[in-house]
């Protein structure tokens, strides 16, 4: 008897037991929101055509919430109590061209803490216009040069080189135009991977390509100068007379003080479709950014100030009559001088002098 009245009592404690875990569970999960407290109303990531404001409603399914809205990390408002339907405005003028994060977050005072976050592309208002190019002339070029960068001082042209079989091919060089052979050279050892090149006065700025250094070399003499060391890939280079500008790949591109190397701002390159990525070599002419994109015979002409594609050149008659056993179009060069333009490519045998025919445009 004992034994029995000792087990039902165990048997009476474990459902005891049993129903506050079961009903502790049910609270807890009743208690947890199914989703984020405050959202986005419409579903999927968001666009606008850029000079426009943006305008969407965040929803809120609780009360006595904290809502805030950020755009790229910034705090644009807070909404204290919100209401079950907020409306969100952002003015034209934070919405520079591309992607920005777009967060909503919202604060409960027993529930939490959640967050709901659409991406939000601002494409162009204008489609770009589509160039082509004349071949004026032709010059040989060292078809062992895996060209990254090119670039002019006056009447002197120079040449930065990769290294993508690893055999220390990475170098600085100036280039004799009429027999494209180095004049001078200055290397550096594997790993370092060259890419673009450039000068600002007496100084050719040399980046690499995940090495994290940009080498600042004296141009007369090669003579090392001084190091800046950056995060990301190195892909393209170039001056506008007051910043340097920089590719890494993607469609951003990123300004510099050429003194410290310090990041000033960024611009991302877009069309009324989309970004366009894989910047690669760079050239400033006329005040526009001209930029190969890698594995195509495309080269896009960027607006410096907001990223717009204003035209895209297809080179395709230099890469069919120059590429040869080579690769890809890469080079861009521009005489201020002359105002010729010169472009090659990687492992080419030819360089070509040619005319960027651009409509109701003075190159």
């Amino acid at each position: 008897m004992k034994n029995k009245t000792t087990l039902l009592i165990i048997g009476l404690l474990g459902l005891v037991a049993g129903a506050f875990i079961f009903n502790t569970f049910v609270n807890t999960e009743d208690d947890r929101p199914l989703g984020p407290i405050s959202y986005f109303e419409k579903e999927g990531n968001l666009s606008r055509i850029f000079g426009e404001s943006f305008e969407t409603i965040a929803l809120t399914t609780e009360e006595g919430v904290t809502v805030r809205i950020y755009l790229d990390d910034s705090l644009l408002n807070t909404y204290a109590n919100a209401k079950k339907q907020t409306k969100i405005c952002i003015p034209k003028a934070l919405l520079t061209l591309g992607a920005h994060a777009l967060k909503i977050t919202a604060k409960h005072p027993s529930l939490g803490q959640t967050e709901d976050e659409r991406v939000l592309y601002v494409l162009s208002d204008t489609p770009p216009q589509t160039w082509n190019l004349t071949i004026l002339n032709q010059f040989p070029h060292n078809d062992s040069s895996f060209t990254q960068g090119l670039v002019f001082s006056g009447d002197n042209l120079f040449e930065g080189t990769g290294d993508p079989r690893g055999i220390g091919a990475t170098l600085i060089g100036e280039v004799d135009l009429n027999t494209g052979a180095m004049i001078r050279r200055k290397g550096q050892p594997v790993p370092v991977f060259g890419e673009g090149i450039t000068i600002v006065g007496e100084k050719l700025f040399q980046i690499t390509w995940q090495n994290n250094v940009c080498y600042v070399y004296n141009k007369n003499d090669f003579e090392p100068i001084k190091q800046f060391t950056y995060a990301g890939e190195g892909w393209g280079i170039t001056y506008d007379g007051t910043y340097l500008i920089m590719s890494d790949g993607s469609e951003r591109l990123t300004f510099r003080d050429p003194k410290t190397f310090k990041e000033i701002r960024v611009v991302q390159a877009y069309t009324h479709e989309g970004a366009i990525t894989k910047l690669n070599e760079l050239e400033f002419i006329n005040g526009l950014i001209y930029a190969n994109v890698w594995t195509s015979n495309l080269i896009a002409v960027i607006d410096p100030a907001t990223g717009k594609v204003v035209a895209t050149i297809d080179a395709t008659p230099a890469v069919q009559k120059g590429k040869g056993n080579g690769e890809v179009l890469n080079g861009i060069a521009y005489n201020e001088k002359t105002k010729k333009i010169y472009i090659t490519g990687k492992y080419w045998p030819n360089l070509f002098e040619v005319k960027f025919n651009a409509p109701n445009r003075a190159l």
